[in-house]
C-alpha cells in the first residue's frame, strides 16, 4: 500500500457492468462536503459502456480511473482499490449505489470522536432500480440493537460482533469508513467468501477494535436483480453463512447461554431456506448438512427448537392471512 494521507478519504469504486446507476453514484461522490477526498475508480472490464460514463468524470483532478485488461471479481478489484489509496481513511463506494452529500463528514467526524474505532458506518436507506425508497435497514433490526443505537453510539467490539451474530448490521459497505490502518492488522476483504466478504471483514475489525455509529439515514443501498447476493445461488448463500457465523460462534469468548442462542439462530437461517416456497432449500439439505455436521456438529442439536420457531412463525402469518380474508368477506 501507498503511504497515507493524514485527513484524506479515499473512496473505493469498483466499477463493472453498472453503467445505468454510475451517474448517480458518482456525482454524490463529488457533492460531498467533506472537502478532503480522492476518488478512485477501478472498471473490472465491464462489458456495458460504463467506461464512457466514468471517461466523462476523468478531467476531475480529484478523480483517478484505472481500466482493468482482464476481469478479476469484486473483491480482488476492492482490494486492489487499498492498495492504490493514500486516503487516512477508506470507504468502498458500490458502483449500483449512492448516497447523501453529507455522509463522508458525518463518518470522519465519528471517527475522530471515538479513536478507538476502526470503523464508523451510518444507516442505509435501502432503494430500488428506479432510486424509489423500499425501507429502511434500521426498522429490520433485532429490537436490542434499535434500543442501542436508537443516537449516534460507540459500540464495543465485543458487542458489534454479537450484533453481528445476528445478523449483518453493516448490510452495505457503502455505508462504512474504515481507519486504512485497519487492512495492515487484520488483513482485506477475502476471497474465501462471495457474499459474505463483507460480513467476514467486519468481524475482523471487531475483533480488534470498537465500532461507530451515526443514527442517521445517510446510504442509499440499491436492490435489484444484478447484485451479487441477487445472482448468487442459496447453495453458496447459505453455505457461507454457515460458515461464518459458526466460525464465529466458535472463536468469541461466549458464555454458553450464549453460544446455544446463536447456534439455535443459525439453524433459524436453515430453516428460512428449508421452508421457502422455491424447495430449493430441501434440494439443498443433504449438503448443508454435511457442511453444518463439519462445521459444528453441536449446532444440529438446535435444529429442531429452530424448526419450531420458524414452524410458529408460519402458522400466525397463515392465521392472519385467513382471519384477513374472513373479515373482507363479512364486511363484503
Amino acid at each position: 500500500m501507498v503511504p497515507q494521507r493524514q485527513g484524506l478519504v479515499s473512496l473505493v469504486v469498483a466499477s463493472y457492468n453498472h453503467a445505468g446507476f454510475l451517474t448517480r453514484r458518482m456525482d454524490s461522490l463529488i457533492g460531498q462536503t467533506y472537502p478532503d477526498v480522492d476518488i478512485l475508480v477501478i472498471d473490472d472490464k465491464s462489458p456495458d459502456h460504463s467506461v464512457e460514463i466514468l471517461r466523462h468524470y476523468e478531467a476531475n483532478p480529484r478523480i483517478r480511473l484505472v481500466l482493468r485488461d482482464q476481469n478479476g471479481g469484486w473483491v480482488t478489484v476492492s482490494n486492489q482499490g487499498v492498495d492504490l489509496s493514500s486516503g487516512e481513511y477508506v470507504l468502498f463506494a458500490n458502483c449500483d449505489d449512492d448516497c447523501d452529500p453529507r455522509m463522508v463528514e458525518r463518518l470522519v467526524d465519528a471517527l475522530q470522536q471515538h479513536p478507538s474505532a476502526g470503523i464508523a458506518f451510518c444507516r442505509s436507506l435501502m432503494v430500488d432500480e428506479d432510486d424509489q425508497v423500499l425501507g429502511d435497514d434500521f426498522t429490520i433490526r433485532e429490537a436490542s440493537f434499535r434500543k442501542r443505537c436508537a443516537q449516534d453510539t460507540l459500540l464495543s467490539g465485543s458487542e458489534a460482533s454479537r450484533f453481528l451474530l445476528h445478523s449483518c448490521v453493516i448490510p452495505n459497505l457503502s455505508a462504512a469508513l474504515f481507519r486504512r490502518e485497519c487492512f495492515a492488522k487484520v488483513g482485506k476483504l477475502s476471497s474465501a467468501y462471495r457474499v459474505c466478504c463483507d460480513w467476514d471483514l467486519f468481524f475482523r475489525v471487531a475483533a480488534q477494535y470498537d465500532i461507530a455509529y451515526v443514527a442517521e439515514p445517510l446510504n442509499r443501498f440499491r436492490q435489484h436483480r444484478k447484485t451479487i447476493r441477487s445472482v448468487t445461488k442459496d447453495k453458496v448463500v447459505f453455505e457461507e453463512y454457515f460458515r461464518l457465523l459458526l466460525g464465529e460462534i466458535k472463536r468469541l469468548n461466549l458464555s454458553v447461554v450464549e453460544r446455544a442462542k446463536f447456534r439455535t439462530h443459525v439453524m433459524y437461517l436453515w430453516t428460512v431456506h428449508l421452508f421457502s416456497p422455491s424447495l430449493n432449500g430441501v434440494f439443498n439439505l443433504p449438503y448443508h448438512f454435511g457442511r453444518i455436521f463439519s462445521l459444528d456438529p453441536l449446532a444440529l442439536l438446535f435444529f429442531l427448537p429452530a424448526c419450531i420457531v420458524r414452524a410458529s412463525e408460519l402458522a400466525v402469518k397463515v392465521f392472519h392471512k385467513l382471519g384477513f380474508s374472513s373479515k373482507k368477506r363479512v364486511l363484503g
